[in-house]
């Protein structure tokens, strides 16, 4: 027990958590900003999100292990790879399902959990790897905090990446379209917007979100196996925090559940990390439902 307070208490052991917490948080938060925006624009709870995750860091082993590509070369491809991933899943899959009820989308979107899990069985077999190593690796002390050279980078990446985000559905027309189906569907399809459109250019950037976030985990992870899809049940609880109805939010959700969990998982023990982090979101569904930023929905009775 003392041990235990001794590093509550000790500021190099917190940095050194909290920087961690922070790389971790930042690939939440690039994760629930896919799931957010589907969920936003498209009115579907994508509980596939973390498969799509899983795939990617995959498909990273493939291109920077086993083809020893460059990074940059071969991030791209995954996350070209992802974009036409998310398109086909449009075309292919969800715009059928447009008029279906909600549980029956649900259930469309576990059978495309179970079936990428299993073309994942199917080419890269069950077997446990390590983490990849192609962004830089070692660490550097910040007094006597050890920092990650690779935590810096995911911080870097996912903030280049957030930005992009950002400009591309604040300043293009294809993002104003998006923003103004995800407002009112009706309101935009009334001013000439194409509703089918939207939903592939938001399920498109949904993907790159989880290709991205795929690259990083891949890096950050201790090992890479079928458990990278759990990252799925992380983004929710970053999405319900920040609200379901703000990228915004999703972003700072993801980062606070990455930092509590490192210093639960630091402090308490790695068995710890996710009941507290769980607990988080039981909270906030508590005592605000519609999260940090949501918007309450209220109905007319």
């Amino acid at each position: 027990m003392e041990i235990i307070f001794a590093s509550i208490f000790d500021p190099s052991t917190n940095l050194q958590l909290v920087a961690a917490g922070l790389a971790l948080g930042a690939i939440y938060a690039v994760v629930a900003l896919g799931f957010v925006l589907v969920h936003k624009a498209t009115d579907v709870l994508n509980l596939a999100h973390g498969e799509f995750v899983m795939m990617a860091t995959y498909l990273s082993v493939t291109f920077f292990v086993t083809k020893e590509m460059n990074i940059f070369v071969g991030a791209l491809i995954v996350v070209f790879i992802m974009l036409a991933t998310g398109i086909v899943i449009h075309y292919g899959i969800m715009r059928r399902m447009v008029g279906q009820t909600f549980f029956s989308i649900i259930l469309a979107t576990l059978g495309l959990a179970t079936f990428i899990k299993a073309l994942i069985l199917i080419f890269y077999r069950a077997f446990e790897r390590g983490r990849l190593e192609s962004l830089p690796q070692g660490s550097f002390y910040l007094g006597d905090a050890k920092i990650r050279w690779v935590s810096v980078v995911i911080l870097i990446v996912v903030a280049i990446a957030v930005l992009l985000f950002y400009l591309f559905f604040k300043h293009t027309r294809l993002g104003l379209h998006v923003r103004a189906s995800a407002d009112s569907l009706e309101a935009a399809a009334a001013q000439g917007i194409d509703p089918d459109r939207v939903y592939a250019i938001s399920w498109a950037a949904a993907m790159v979100m989880a290709g991205v976030g795929g690259i990083l985990f891949g890096h950050f992870t201790a090992s890479i196996d079928l458990n990278v899809a759990h990252i799925g049940l992380k983004s929710f609880p970053a999405a319900a925090i920040g609200g379901f109805e703000s990228l915004g939010g999703a972003i700072l959700g993801g980062l606070i559940v990455g930092v509590v969990e490192m210093l639960a998982g630091g402090h308490f023990g790695t068995k710890w990390r996710d009941p507290v982090s769980y607990s988080i979101l039981f909270a906030v569904l508590l005592f605000k439902p519609a999260g940090l930023f949501g918007r309450r929905q209220l109905e007319r009775v």
